[in-house]
């Protein structure tokens, strides 16, 4: 499936009529910055992220934080997109300078008094959304729920294979730093790298760095 965006078949005539009924809020922030801070509870706004990066963590009671996801520019978050985990807070930060838009939940979700398409295709583009990210973070429970570090690390390359396009043994490389993927999959960090290098004695793979090919 083709990853969604919040202004798909909205035209920049439309969007410019929607800026006075969204009333948009756009911030600038810089890297380590906080973005987001939140609980669970009723959805507030929706981000979208148009210059830079960021990641998403989850604090649990403990004040423990664990990598849930990263964003790239164009991608939504919030806590309409995130797990209701008793306890839980998640932290939105910026891994680098950037700049993010944020639009009042609902006003996306009532409906202007003259019904515009525009604002229908607006809610039907983040219904999308919403079922892509819930997709995202069944990937990351199944993933987690594999039984070794192995079998964990096969089920994301194969993952993260067919989203860059490429198939078979062609080399491909990953969004994640290698200290990020560990984080990611909850394993230790050198560990992981121990059974990268017996995978590669094994004849399953080749890596340097980010990049990968499965054998």
């Amino acid at each position: 499936m083709q990853k969604a965006s919040l202004l798909d078949r909205i035209t920049p005539e439309s969007l410019q009529k929607m800026i006075p009924c969204f009333k948009p809020l756009i911030k600038r922030y810089g890297k380590g910055e906080t973005i987001l801070s939140y609980e669970d509870g009723a959805p507030t706004y929706v981000a979208v992220l148009l210059k830079g990066s960021a990641q998403l963590e989850v604090i649990n009671t403990e004040g423990d934080a664990f990598l849930l996801e990263q964003y790239k520019e164009g991608d939504v978050f919030g806590e309409l997109f995130t797990l209701a985990l008793d306890s839980a807070a998640y932290l939105v930060t910026a891994l680098e300078p950037s700049q993010v838009v944020f639009i009042d939940y609902q006003h996306i979700i009532t409906p202007c008094e003259e019904s515009c398409p525009h604002h229908t295709q607006l809610i039907s583009n983040l219904f999308l959304m919403t079922a892509q990210r819930t997709q995202e973070l069944s990937l990351h429970l199944s993933l987690l729920n594999q039984p070794s570090t192995r079998e964990k690390l096969l089920a994301y390359l194969r993952f993260a294979r067919s989203q860059a396009g490429a198939e078979g043994a062609a080399p491909f490389q990953i969004p994640l730093t290698l200290s990020q993927l560990a984080e990611y999959l909850r394993v230790d960090r050198s560990a992981m790298s121990r059974e990268i290098k017996a995978m590669q004695e094994d004849g399953l793979l080749t890596s340097q760095r980010r990049s990968f090919q499965l054998l």
